[in-house]
């Protein structure tokens, strides 16, 4: 797979374009499937061409009169105003107005009231047109926002291979949810966070925002994950402060290490599933965790920092509980740890193929997303030297 596939999948995972299906592309506003909607209006005059072939097919022309508010409700006010010309001029060429055809009580005021109801039709679509133009410049800047707050992260973080895919929740109105991620090069070694803000609204955003804030200059400073977590608690804290007890929200979050060498992983668990190590088979690394963050006055013990051996070619998969927990009709969870296994064995041993894999998994076994989704897959080169440039 290029590296422009993969770019332009990872962009298609951060927009309203779901692309899971036809219907989905429609809803969606797949260009694509947009091209096939403007077409639709012309299924209206198909009787024209039956009653060339039979006029026994003359009481079917009367659909014709739809074309043009058909027309208007998929196209912009130009072609409406080509559909009304047309129709217009159909019906002018009936028996009591030019004659050309045999159109019964098709006369100069039929033209009338066509002109009339296309004319009206002509303004909504002008109308229309204006609203989707504000809509699309609101997604343009949306988009801008999206990127400031999640920016697509590179395919490679120092020596490691990196892929992510973030998708917000299914029906979320904004292209930025609770989940966040992101991923720093530190004189300590790489650094990664995966967390889950609780709920959708903007003051998530908000506190999305402010953590990922946090994360990039305490992934800089701190000495050890704990005081980095502990950095991350107080941002949820004050974000707190001066709200009732209904008011308050939470946060769960992964925190990685890799120090410089890559042998080992470390891991910080506030309250979020545990990452997967993947070197034979996937491997939960389930460090002991501390109460998710803006939570940690009810549970005042120490989080358990969690080493594990790192080999050349492992994987480390990060993610939020939009992806465990996704659910099929029959209620199923997502598999997947079984999932990974399968790829692996199979001979998927790649960021991108294996991020691959998973969607088609997910998509193709049906499973819906009810929350935000966040997956980043690393990967140990199997080669020890760093990547030219």
């Amino acid at each position: 797979m290029g590296s422009s596939e993969v770019a332009r999948d990872q962009g298609s995972t951060r927009s309203y374009l779901s692309g899971e299906g036809p219907w989905s592309r429609i809803t969606g506003g797949d260009p694509g499937s947009v091209l096939w909607l403007r077409l639709l209006p012309l299924l209206a005059v198909l009787p024209l061409a039956l009653f060339a072939i039979d006029p026994a097919f003359l009481r079917y022309t009367y659909l014709i009169f739809t074309f043009p508010a058909l027309t208007a409700l998929v196209n912009g006010p130009l072609a409406t105003a080509a559909a009304v010309a047309a129709v217009a001029g159909f019906v002018a060429a009936g028996r009591d107005a030019l004659g050309l055809l045999e159109l019964p009580a098709s006369g100069w005021l039929d033209v009338a009231a066509v002109v009339s109801v296309g004319s009206l039709s002509i303004l909504l679509a002008w109308i229309r047109d204006r609203v989707v133009v504000r809509l699309l410049n609101m997604t343009i800047v949306a988009e801008a926002a999206q990127a400031a707050i999640l920016p697509e992260l590179p395919d490679r973080i120092g020596p490691l291979l990196v892929t992510s895919a973030y998708r917000t929740a299914e029906g979320s109105p904004g292209l930025v949810g609770g989940d966040f991620f992101d991923a720093q090069e530190t004189e300590r070694g790489i650094r990664i966070v995966v967390g889950d803000v609780q709920g959708h609204d903007l003051n998530t955003v908000r506190l999305t925002e402010a953590l990922l804030g946090t994360f990039r200059e305490g992934a800089l400073d701190d000495a050890d994950l704990t005081a980095l977590a502990a950095r991350l608690e107080r941002r949820v804290r004050l974000d707190n402060r001066g709200r009732d007890e209904w008011g308050q929200t939470f946060a769960t979050a992964a925190l990685i290490e890799i120090p410089p060498g890559e042998r080992l992983v470390r891991v910080v668990l506030c309250g979020h599933p545990p990452p997967l190590l993947v070197h034979g088979r996937a491997q939960p690394l389930s460090a002991r965790p501390r109460p998710p963050l803006g939570l940690a006055e009810f549970a005042p013990s120490r989080a358990e920092t969690l080493e594990a051996p790192l080999l050349r070619g492992d994987l480390v998969v990060a993610y939020t509980d939009g992806l465990s927990e996704a659910r099929d009709r029959r209620g199923n969870t997502f598999p997947l740890v079984d999932c990974v296994n399968a790829h692996v064995a199979a001979g998927v041993r790649d960021p991108d193929g294996l991020r691959w894999g998973l969607r088609e998994d997910f998509y193709g076994g049906g499973f819906q997303r009810t929350d935000d989704l966040t997956m980043l897959v690393l990967q140990v080169p199997h080669s020890a030297e760093r990547p030219a440039g």
